[in-house]
Formats: structure tokens, C-alpha cells, sequence
């Protein structure tokens, strides 16, 4: 599959007199009327079906609605492919992150843990509930207030208050100031369309990076229903969410001239999102 061919077709739009074209017209139009009887969908509709908010309410997967009939399309809503492949997405950079964290603990006495666009932050606090705080400093970034204030109800909720927690934009260059032996970017380069931001940020990260650190991110190299999401629902930008595939291959590329060296990598078993480590050289 041509990857930048597809997302190219799909920001352009149909032909006003086809068939496809009334068809995703009129999906918008329900999923804007009848659609917001689903918790999830008005979520969606509200702040972008990518939004870490979003992908917050698919994590915790409990369907929610106004009458039986909101309810049972929330339900429908949560069960689509990409979200059940987001929640195994989800387990696998807990595994791997739990991992590191620990292979890192053995080496030293205190580690520094960063996410840069943390979200809701459900995967950073599974992993560092358990951690003895003394010997982890983390701290959980994102640049929308909304998503901070999520990871710190999710932490509070579950009886974290050593992590730190910044608004920060993880374009930003002067953001990347600080040493950390474990940086994470899970959910966040797959929504971004630029390969020249994504590529920038993998550089950047990297530089804050001592040798033997680690780098953790997600990558989204297929999905079978690209066209439907692209046609029919917004972003957190407010625009058509289409997505930009980006193969582990071109990964490998940015991460040479970033210098950090592949590690291992794992798919969900849709095949939809991976999780790679990466180590600093």
C-alpha cells in the first residue's frame, strides 16, 4: 500500500454527486444528531475522536448514554476494530514500559521517566503505581489543559501524587532541555499528519537521552477502516480525521539519524498499532 497516496486521496473530497459522497454525508449527519445520545460519539464530536480524552473514555471501555438506545450505540461505538486494537495497544506499552522500568531499576538507583503527551496518562500510572517513589522521578506532559487535568484525576484516583505534571508542547524545541533515561510517545505520533514534526520530535527526544536510554513509542501502520474515519469524523484540529500510516521501516530510518538503535517491536493481533523500544547508542 502506497501510505502517502491513500492519505493524499482521502483529504480531497468526493465527487458532490456521488453515491459515496450522500452516503458519509449522511453518517456525519447522524453521528452529529442521534450520535450524541452515546457518551462516547458526543465525546468525540466535542473535543476530536483522537483527542487524549477520547482515547481516555475508550480505555476504561464502559458504554454510556442517554436511554437504552444511547447506551447500545456507545456500546457498538467501543467494540469497533480500532478501539478494541487501541486497548490491546494499550497492554502492550504497559508490558513493555514495565519491563524497561525494571531492567533500568536494576541498573540504578533512581531513574527519570518522561511522557511527552501523556493524555489521560492510563498506561504511565498502571506502570508507576507500583514503583517505590523515591527512586523514580516522572513527570507526564501534554499540551492541552484538559488532558492534564484527566492524568491528574486518573493518578489522584489512584493514590499517586509524586508525579509531576506539565503543559507542554512536545513540537517545541526548548521543551527538551532536560536528561530522562525513559521518554515515551504512545498514541500521539499517529494522530500528527507532518512527518517533518513527528521526525523533528523523535530528534529531539533523543537529545535528552543519555546512551542506554530509552525511547518507547507506538506506531499505526495499517487500519481497515481509514476511508470511514477519514469521511465521517472530526480531530482534535476540528478537521476530517485522516490519518497518515507510517511503516516501522521509515521509523528505522529517523531513528539512524536520530542515533538510537531498534530494540524489538510488537503488533496487537489486529495488526493495527505496534509499540517499538528503541535504545540510545
Amino acid at each position: 500500500m502506497n501510505h502517502g497516496r491513500s492519505f493524499d486521496a482521502l483529504q480531497r473530497p468526493l465527487p458532490i454527486y456521488s453515491f459515496k459522497n450522500a452516503y458519509y454525508a449522511s453518517v456525519r449527519k447522524l453521528l452529529k444528531t442521534v450520535g450524541n445520545l452515546s457518551d462516547g460519539i458526543r465525546l468525540g464530536n466535542r473535543h476530536g475522536f483522537d483527542s487524549g480524552v477520547m482515547l481516555d473514555y475508550v480505555y476504561k471501555n464502559q458504554a454510556g448514554g442517554r436511554l437504552f438506545i444511547g447506551k447500545l450505540m456507545d456500546r457498538i461505538y467501543l467494540n469497533t476494530i480500532g478501539w478494541r486494537g487501541i486497548r490491546l495497544r494499550k497492554e502492550l506499552v504497559i508490558q513493555c514500559l514495565k519491563r524497561v522500568v525494571a531492567e533500568h531499576l536494576r541498573r540504578n538507583l533512581r531513574i527519570r521517566f518522561m511522557d511527552l503527551a501523556c493524555g489521560g496518562g492510563e498506561y504511565d500510572i498502571e506502570v508507576l503505581k507500583d514503583l517505590p517513589p523515591h527512586r523514580v522521578e516522572s513527570e507526564l506532559r501534554d499540551y492541552k489543559p484538559e488532558n492534564i487535568a484527566q492524568a491528574m484525576q486518573n493518578a489522584e484516583a489512584c493514590g499517586l501524587k509524586n508525579i509531576r505534571f506539565k503543559q507542554a508542547d512536545a513540537f517545541d524545541s526548548d521543551n527538551y532541555r532536560e536528561r530522562w533515561d525513559i521518554i515515551v510517545a504512545s498514541g500521539f505520533w499517529e494522530i500528527i499528519e507532518d512527518d517533518r514534526l513527528v521526525k523533528e520530535c523523535m530528534l529531539n527526544a533523543a537529545r535528552c537521552l543519555d546512551p542506554g536510554g530509552r525511547l518507547i513509542f507506538t506506531i499505526q501502520p495499517d487500519h481497515p477502516q481509514l476511508e470511514l474515519i477519514a469521511r465521517t469524523l472530526t480531530s482534535h484540529t476540528g478537521k476530517p480525521w485522516v490519518m497518515r500510516l507510517r511503516s516501522l521501516s521509515l521509523f528505522q530510518s529517523w531513528m539512524n539519524e536520530a542515533g538510537l538503535g531498534y530494540v524489538s517491536h510488537s503488533l496487537e493481533k489486529h495488526g493495527i498499532f505496534g509499540v517499538v523500544e528503541t535504545v540510545k547508542l
